[in-house]
């Protein structure tokens, strides 16, 4: 075990051109550059995972690079979002692992100071490589595809572009802190989705709280049903169509039944 600070890109290229298998990776915000010389170092044979926190609003400020992520799925990546998201992971053949304070960003990995650990211990390394899987697993990581990304870029060119991040007064006691909340205008969205996608997210939108459950969206069955009437599984659907909104990272799954809007 040593000791890893900044500037680290070359030990994390380093580890990553040796994984002659697997590369497993945590970070919520991902840059493209980076991305690109990690790809470009990568043997061919090792397989890429990566969880991120996919959210429109971490897209739209810049934390994390859309392109990144795709150029990822088009070499045969993996890509995974859990809005949750803090930890940064790098792990190596799951023979070796570093857990750092940076992302995978050049802030990240050269220019910010971060610390982290280095270790090829074989229990520790065990450790994090089944945590990582179980997270992986977890009902609420959703797996990216590039039709994800495609709408996503569609709602965010929408965006006015003199719309700007507002960050709320601080305030640990509120279970609505909106501190990655998106300002977007009322139809941005929805002008990009249509059938089920549409009915679900306009249901949600007629939610007057940024947190709500489960409940409170099934109370829309009724309404759902006129919409669809040779549709029997309308509880299914709106699950299905929350998971989808999650993917897009325009909600959170909080668990238990609860949920959060990235808009307002």
């Amino acid at each position: 075990m040593k000791t890893i600070t900044s500037p680290w890109k070359s030990d994390f290229l380093e580890l990553v051109s040796n994984s002659k298998k697997s590369i497993k990776i945590t970070s919520p915000f991902v840059k493209e550059n980076i991305c690109d010389e990690m790809l470009s170092a990568k043997q061919t044979n090792a397989k890429l995972e990566l969880i991120t926190s996919f959210k429109v609003g971490n897209i739209y400020s810049g934390s994390l690079d859309i392109a990144a992520i795709e150029k990822i799925i088009n070499q045969k990546g993996i890509v995974k979002n859990y809005s949750k998201l803090h930890s940064k992971i790098y792990l190596f053949d799951d023979k070796e692992v570093i857990i750092s304070s940076g992302n995978l960003t050049y802030g990240g990995l050269v220019n910010n100071y971060e610390y982290g650990i280095y270790s090829n211990d074989k229990d520790l390394v065990s450790k994090i490589s089944s945590d990582f899987n179980l997270l992986s697993k977890n009902s609420r990581t959703g797996k990216l595809d590039i039709s994800h990304l495609e709408k996503v870029k569609e709602i965010i060119s929408k965006i006015p572009s003199t719309e700007t991040i507002k960050f709320p007064d601080f305030n640990i006691e509120s279970p609505e802190n909106n501190y990655d909340t998106i300002e977007i205008p009322d139809n941005t969205i929805s002008s990009s989705l249509r059938g089920w996608k549409l009915e679900v997210f306009k249901c949600i939108n007629l939610i007057p709280n940024q947190i709500f459950t489960l409940n409170e969206i099934n109370k829309f069955e009724n309404h759902l049903k006129i919409v669809y009437p040779n549709n029997d599984h309308i509880t299914d659907k709106i699950r299905q169509q929350l998971q989808y909104l999650r993917d897009l990272g325009l909600i959170e799954f909080l668990g238990n039944g609860h949920y959060r809007k990235l808009w307002k």
